[in-house]
């Protein structure tokens, strides 16, 4: 065999091999099969590619992660509401290690899985995030508390920004986790729990 027709046929083999994509920080990105067989068949960029165009078109429209709801969250206060043009039901309750905040889980529709919650507030502001598989932020939820204590505001893709939709939720029962805010000029009305006392005492020694 010549030796042009080796070299040849040596370049083709080389090609047919998984290739290797080095990363700014220097770190190896396979861009070929998985050895242990989970890649299946594709490249872990093709996969990114893959499941980015499919949450960008089912996160906000299909059903929620495969999460079960939590027993420990069943007796947590409930807040209704609409997330775009669905309904969405939410169990929360304070987190018991941080002021002005809270925790819990949320469903939409007559969906049976549901999507953690972990959420905060402050002078009538709310911010709150959301995991569809316990792992990663999927959604973001910003918005503005009134004087009934109904939020409402803005929901954020977090894998894919461009899906915006409208929000409203408001307590069920009459139980407040999230308090009233009053903007109105003068009204000096907030409804947060009180700061916690301090254990340290200020009083001068008798």
């Amino acid at each position: 065999m010549s030796r042009p027709v080796l070299l040849c046929l040596l370049a083709v083999a080389m090609l047919s091999l998984p290739i290797a994509a080095r990363a700014a920080d220097g770190a190896v990105v396979s861009t070929g099969q998985a050895v242990d067989g989970q890649g299946g068949g594709l490249g872990i960029n093709d996969a990114i590619r893959a499941g980015e165009a499919k949450r960008g078109t089912s996160l906000s429209t299909g059903s929620a992660g495969p999460l079960s709801p939590r027993p420990e969250y069943a007796k947590y206060p409930v807040y209704t509401g609409t997330l775009g043009d669905k309904p969405v039901r939410l169990r929360v309750a304070p987190k018991t290690d941080t002021r002005d905040s809270l925790q819990g889980e949320y469903s939409i529709g007559d969906g049976k899985s549901v999507r953690l919650l972990s959420g905060e507030w402050e002078d009538g502001s709310f911010l709150m995030e959301e995991s569809d598989d316990g792992t990663r932020v999927s959604g973001n939820w910003e918005g503005q508390i009134d004087q009934q204590g109904v939020v409402r505001g803005t929901w954020t893709d977090a894998l894919n920004p461009a899906i915006i939709l409208p929000f409203v939720i408001r307590p069920l029962g009459g139980f407040l986790v999230i308090p009233p805010f009053d903007n109105r000029q003068g009204s000096g009305a907030t409804y947060a729990p009180p700061s916690p006392k301090s254990s340290i005492s200020t009083e001068k020694p008798r």
